[in-house]
């Protein structure tokens, strides 16, 4: 095996760089990766092959005060092996220290790999890949000093390569109140963005404001994705604006829109659309199902959907049926008093993969639609997740036998009893028709109770043995603030034979014992 085959063999630890003593790494950098170098170079020189050095960056290396100065030992580091390793390698290796999240931190790469010596400089230098992702620290987290300036050089440092811009102004799980200086800093990178802004191929949690003033899109002739959302409690003028027109090129694929206060009809031609998303759409701009059934139709070459459905009429007049013959993902989500029936009887998606329902407790008839949209399509739906409905009873298991090549199963907010779980349970004496979940292998319960600990722990053991029925095995199951769910019940679980057991157990205060 060549070296560059063992480090990429090795590349899920991500070389193990960053599991040294953060605090060593904070007081002196420049001393901790020479040490990691002469660890390195010297073990290499020892043993005269290459292959060690993934193992070696592997171990976790043990940290004291005296092992920063660590001395050379006695030989000429000019002549390790590590010196004379080609750029292509060492900047190999350099890329398995690139955190996932981009990082400005001076204490992370790529940043950090420019502060050790001039080798290692100019090879970190030198890899314009390390340099094209943009991503600004959260409101919460708040912007490092000088973030203009390292914006530029990120720019200078990425050359030609086409850029990934995040600045991070919304997130998925909780609005986010900004401060005025936080989105005063941001307009600041906003503005040299824009001496790059045929670069930008990717530009995400960005303000309309921003767009309308600062970055126009129509600037961007490579874009591909764009990510536009609004926040509660903006302090900039405008908010409420008029927003005529956005220019879009031709290439963009990808459209976000969240909380924002216009719609698909602000954009000039999206004719190349293939992912779309629309989230809590306000005011004149909110989506009821006469509008989502306009949409669908107006892009039926989409592979993926979301929709927030709002309150509205939909006139009972027969409609025909609408194909997306490519749409492999699509997530509805509703608000009291709507009826989404209406889109699963008319919307047919033959390649449909995964499928996401959130919204209030429906009717006995809309699990009715469901199921009938399954029989009627018949997709090979892999991934399901059902959010905030309230309850699981009879009328869902229906559904849920149609789904037989289902493998991830996730359940938000519902309420699950043990009739449901006994229903999961894997019965090899039933006919094959009556089985539900043949091919399940993931099971995410999140905020669902109702059910015993106990039936649980048997439905598990059923769907863990290994039995030759064409059935799979179920690998994993995740648990997250179940009430019923503790943390001393991991070990019980795990004797279940489940690969992958992951508790998030309630924080439990001195008022939850009292109660309980």
């Amino acid at each position: 095996m060549t070296f560059i085959h063992a480090i990429w063999r090795n590349r899920s630890r991500r070389a193990k760089i960053h599991q040294v003593n953060t605090l060593a790494v904070l007081h002196s950098p420049r001393k901790h990766f020479s040490r990691l170098w002469r660890v390195v170079s010297g073990r290499a020189r020892e043993t005269h092959d290459p292959k060690n050095l993934c193992f070696v960056m592997d171990e976790p290396l043990p940290l004291r005060a005296t092992d920063l100065h660590v001395p050379n030992n006695g030989y000429d580091s000019t002549t390790s092996f590590i010196l004379q390793m080609p750029p292509e390698i060492m900047s190999e290796i350099f890329s398995l220290c690139i955190p996932t999240t981009p990082s400005f931190r001076v204490t992370d790469a790529p940043l950090l790999l420019t502060h050790v010596n001039s080798s290692w400089r100019a090879c970190a230098i030198s890899n314009t890949t390390f340099w094209d992702h943009i991503t600004l620290p959260s409101p919460v987290v708040g912007l490092p000093q000088g973030i203009v300036e390292l914006c530029k050089i990120w720019l200078e440092r990425s050359g030609n390569r086409n850029l990934t811009v995040d600045l991070s102004l919304a997130s998925d799980y909780q609005n986010w109140r900004v401060p005025v200086d936080h989105l005063s800093e941001v307009r600041d990178v906003v503005k040299i963005l824009r001496t790059q802004s045929r670069r930008i191929q990717k530009l995400l949690r960005v303000l309309p404001q921003f767009l309308k003033d600062d970055l126009p899109p129509q600037e961007m002739d490579i874009l591909e994705e764009l990510f536009i959302c609004e926040i509660a409690e903006q302090p900039l003028p405008g908010r409420h604006g008029s927003f005529d027109r956005f220019i879009v090129p031709t290439t963009l694929r990808n459209l976000s829109l969240r909380q924002t206060c216009f719609g698909l009809r602000n954009f000039s031609s999206l004719s190349q659309l293939s992912h779309l998303d629309l989230w809590q759409l306000q005011g004149p701009a909110q989506t009821p199902i006469s509008a989502c059934l306009a949409i669908l139709r107006d892009f039926p070459q989409l592979e993926s959907c979301t929709l927030d459905v709002a309150p509205g009429y939909l006139a009972p007049e027969p409609h025909r049926d609408l194909v997306m013959p490519s749409l492999t993902f699509f997530f509805v989500s509703w608000d009291w008093l709507v009826d989404v029936g209406p889109i699963f009887d008319i919307v047919r998606t033959p390649a449909l993969q995964r499928l996401g329902l959130r919204g209030p407790p429906p009717t006995r008839n809309q699990w009715c639609h469901l199921k009938s949209f399954l029989l009627r399509c018949r997709p090979q739906i892999t991934q399901l997740s059902i959010k905030e409905l309230g309850f699981t009873d009879i009328q869902l298991l229906d559904c849920l036998k149609l789904c037989r090549s289902l493998t991830n199963l996730s359940l938000s907010h519902c309420s699950v009893d043990s009739a449901f779980l006994k229903a999961l349970s894997w019965n090899p004496s039933i006919s094959e028709e009556a089985r539900i979940l043949p091919c399940l292998e993931f099971l995410s319960m999140e905020a669902c109770d109702e059910f015993d600990v106990k039936d649980l722990i048997a439905m598990l053991k059923t769907r863990a043995c290994c039995v030759a029925d064409g059935r799979r095995k179920l690998r994993g199951i995740r648990l997250s603030f179940c009430k019923r769910i503790l943390e001393a019940h991991q070990e019980q679980l795990e004797r279940c034979g489940i690969e992958s057991v992951i508790i998030r157990p309630i924080k439990r205060t001195r008022v939850h014992h009292l109660v309980s």
